[in-house]
């Protein structure tokens, strides 16, 4: 079953979380506004991802945490901002996954040629 990994604001403060009902948890932390959600299948490893990047921001004996803005930012991008649905990026992507297919192709397309089909046509000239 999915769950969200959520950032809530209330004022200055900043509440990391996760749960399988989005819509209940934001009227339970009412007023908090809801910055970024992620869903996905195991929020486990990245929520203790999150709050252990940001265990001198929290206040003692809650869920909140004071962050700056380029903190807000970091989990932001991190949750939403990259579009992503998974903690893990890909290793490549856009432009040099292109030219990584490009290079392999033709790197394949040369030992097949030069291993498969020119021992065979060597045998008729």
């Amino acid at each position: 079953m999915a769950s969200y990994v959520y950032l809530i604001q209330n004022g200055d403060l900043f509440n990391i979380g996760f749960t399988n009902n989005l819509e209940r948890t934001r009227i339970d932390l009412r007023p908090g506004e809801l910055v970024a959600f992620l869903i996905t299948e195991k929020p486990e490893p990245l929520i203790k991802n999150l709050r252990k990047t940001y265990i001198d921001n929290r206040l003692p004996g809650s869920d909140y945490y004071r962050l700056a803005n380029s903190q807000v930012k970091e989990c932001r991008s991190l949750l939403d901002g990259d579009g992503s649905n998974n903690y893990f990026q890909p290793f490549l992507k856009g432009p040099s996954l292109f030219i990584f297919f490009m290079l392999s192709w033709f790197t394949l397309t040369y030992i097949i040629i030069d291993f498969a089909v020119d021992p065979i046509l060597s045998r008729f000239s």
